[in-house]
């Protein structure tokens, strides 16, 4: 691990050098951050951008529980399941909900039918890196919803891209291929704080700092109890 925490920094003071901040940084290689990250990539390409995650990369996500030698949690530094590339999520049967009846409040923010078009647009990403030939179900239509609607019962309406656990992650790992010749991606560097300063941002990690234009902070589930101890350490 930290061999290759050691080659990475010297690849960045290399292409950058380390007295140079970052147009982005991004804290959380989850969804959120994956899809940042790609967005700024493929709109932004001149943008010097680095992604900050506390756990490994994909391949590296491995959980010790075998249930033979070792039974039970073992409070691993970083947790296989919940950190790593691809968040929460990566090891999943990858089910992709476009709807805005449950999974979040996204419409509240940019009106309902830019929300969908937006989890249309993530769909096309996906089914583009791998998933191609994988299923996309709805409830509308079927008959289940007409029994639902004969007995009062109102059925959620959603489209549902089932991608499963192996494609879920040859997409994922398609994604990073695409993205790290671009992109620098800090593994097993969690962030310990953020600090406001002059034109940006400056983000602690380890014992170093690195500063930004503009920071974007995904940090997911795992992440929340941190980003809600560092919101109310900049009230103080």
């Amino acid at each position: 691990m930290i061999a290759a925490n050691i080659v990475k920094f010297s690849y960045v003071e290399k292409r950058y050098g380390m007295s140079d901040k970052y147009d982005v940084i991004i804290i959380g290689a989850g969804p959120g951050g994956i899809f940042s990250a790609y967005e700024l990539m493929k709109k932004s390409p001149k943008l010097k951008v680095a992604v900050f995650e506390e756990g490994n990369t994909l391949e590296k996500r491995k959980c010790p529980i075998d249930g033979k030698k070792i039974k039970s949690c073992i409070k691993c530094p970083t947790c296989a399941i919940m950190n790593g590339f691809g968040g929460a999520g990566a090891f999943s049967d990858g089910k992709y909900n476009i709807t805005n009846d449950f999974g979040g409040t996204l419409y509240e923010y940019i009106g309902r039918d830019e929300a969908i078009e937006l989890m249309k647009y993530v769909d096309t990403i996906n089914t583009s890196h791998g998933g191609e030939e994988t299923h996309m179900y709805s409830t509308a239509g079927t008959k289940f919803k007409t029994l639902c609607m004969q007995n009062k019962l109102k059925l959620l309406d959603a489209s549902v891209r089932h991608l499963g656990t192996d494609i879920n992650y040859i997409v994922l790992k398609n994604m990073y291929d695409e993205m790290k010749d671009h992109i620098d991606f800090y593994f097993n560097t969690p962030v310990s704080d953020i600090e406001v300063i002059d034109g940006g941002y400056r983000i602690f990690y380890k014992d170093e700092h690195m500063d930004c234009d503009k920071c974007i902070v995904s940090v997911g589930r795992s992440g929340s109890k941190w980003i809600e101890n560092v919101c109310k350490a900049s009230y103080r």
